[in-house]
């Protein structure tokens, strides 16, 4: 393992006070993808899930995502490093727990990146097969992934620009649909629906598979936190992009999926979402816009999944660059870009890594849509869940070690009624994974459990260090300090 410790002349810091909380705020918001759900992940989960009771499952993650949220922020101030759920866990419940965090947070991240690139290969691949040139989905992949390695070079202020432009394209044309069909509604006298927030329409036995898609959704508010660095004001501005994050994707996934459920009818959509889960949101948006609507939606639609995976490429170099820091990872991870003071070097490992996953996907002959896509998703959504839960632990065990002025309402009921919650939710997702991944039940909890399973052997990786090297791993520890 290399040494922490950094040359003289070395570049290591992220620029300073570059981004406000509403450029957070796009970050975040694009590492969801909102279209890329509404165009493929929504109907999916509509039909392995829990049907038209969607709405309400989104209802029930923003509520306990609220709850943690509470004391995620409250911690926030006494956390000075970019590393978000490691910085946390190590700081409320060791070292020891936060490797293994760290080690399930980057693998998550890494494993939903793959996710997105199977999708955006899949859509890139079809749509240039209609102008008569044919590229295979992994080589669509892959030069995708080269692209947001090169724009994220260029630096977090240039992104959040770019993702502004598309963030807005995509959700603009969500709320397009879900205005066009509230006036349609109205015009033709037609109620909608309440259906699906009713207790017998969530709680069915496909809640448990609806929670991989929602969980996915929500994937990233918390990356808020790896932004840090790198934010002007930060003990303000990251607990307002954390906050406006969770309530936006929460109301926006619960009324459009509702809305979208009640123009297909509630005895029809679940066999529309299973007969066409690619095109249901774009056969409603024709209907509701005209067909060349539909095509530019269609287009949107790979423009979220290329601003998902460029999302998800910063947070990933990003918490490389944090590990890199104190030598948990290659140490010439820490170093940035001379002028553009972006983790570079963390990026081109990042992109690295997805080329390989996307070279072996395609060498073992997957398919993207049906096999890349749920696989990925299930260790990603698991290990995400899994990492929120330990944070909202070390909230608690944090506040209860040292005294300070937070109300007990921001230390300890929030965060442990969110612990509680998010618990429940896990093992809800991981006791029906086998209904989501059409495998056997062997391969279904192993693929579940692989990430957990790695967070595991990087905790005991950690207490061998302990033994072996006190110094390297009092070192650990130093990466977050009270101010």
């Amino acid at each position: 393992m290399p040494e922490s410790s950094t040359q003289p002349n070395e570049h290591t810091s992220l620029k300073r006070d570059t981004i406000g909380w509403f450029t957070i705020f796009l970050m975040v918001i694009t590492t969801n993808g909102p279209l890329t759900s509404m165009g493929g992940g929504v109907p999916a989960s509509i039909t392995l899930g829990n049907g038209i009771g969607l709405p309400g499952s989104y209802l029930i993650v923003c509520a306990a995502y609220l709850l943690f949220a509470v004391g995620f922020c409250a911690m926030s101030p006494y956390v000075k490093n970019g590393g978000a759920f490691y910085a946390y866990i190590t700081k409320g419940l060791g070292t020891i727990p936060g490797v293994g965090g760290a080690c399930i947070a980057v693998l998550s991240y890494v494993t939903m990146l793959l996710a997105c690139y199977a999708m955006l290969g899949h859509f890139m691949s079809v749509a240039l097969s209609s102008f008569g040139i044919s590229i295979p989905w992994w080589g669509c992949a892959g030069a995708a992934a080269i692209a947001a390695h090169l724009l994220c070079v260029r630096g977090i202020e240039f992104t959040g620009r770019l993702l502004l432009l598309l963030m807005l394209s995509e959700v603009g044309s969500i709320l397009l649909a879900d205005l066009l069909e509230l006036l349609r509604a109205a015009r033709d006298h037609h109620p909608l629906s309440l259906l699906p927030f009713a207790p017998q329409s969530i709680f069915t036995q496909g809640f448990g598979p609806s929670l991989i898609f929602v969980v996915a959704s929500f994937m990233g508010f918390e990356t808020a936190a790896i932004y840090s660095q790198e934010a002007r004001e930060a003990q303000r501005s990251v607990p307002r992009a954390m906050y406006f994050s969770i309530v936006f994707i929460g109301a926006l996934y619960a009324a459009s999926i509702w809305l979208m459920l009640n123009h297909f009818g509630m005895a029809d959509a679940v066999a529309v979402a299973s007969n066409d889960p690619g095109g249901m949101w774009l056969s409603m948006f024709s209907v509701l816009a005209g067909h060349t609507a539909a095509q530019i939606g269609s287009l949107l639609v790979m423009t979220s999944l290329f601003a998902a995976v460029l999302s998800f490429t910063n947070v990933v170099a990003r918490y490389w660059h944090a590990l890199a820091t104190r030598g948990l990872v290659w140490h010439a991870l820490s170093r940035t870009h001379l002028r553009h003071q972006s983790p570079h070097i963390a990026s081109a490992v990042t992109m690295c890594i997805s080329v390989s996953l996307i070279l072996l996907c395609a060498k073992a002959g997957l398919n993207p849509m049906l096999q890349v896509l749920p696989w990925a998703s299930v260790p990603s959504a698991v290990g995400v869940l899994a990492c929120q839960t330990l944070a909202a632990v070390a909230v608690v065990a944090f506040f209860r070690r040292n005294r300070t002025d937070v109300s007990p309402w921001r230390s300890l009921v929030a965060p442990a009624v969110s612990a509680a919650v998010l618990l429940f939710l896990l093992w809800e997702m991981i006791a029906h994974v086998e209904l989501l991944s059409g495998l056997s039940a062997v391969l279904s909890y192993g693929m579940a459990m692989s990430v957990l399973l790695a967070g595991v052997i990087a905790s005991f990786y950690a207490a061998d260090l302990r033994r072996r090297s006190p110094k390297r791993y009092a070192e650990l520890s130093e990466l977050v300090h009270l101010p």
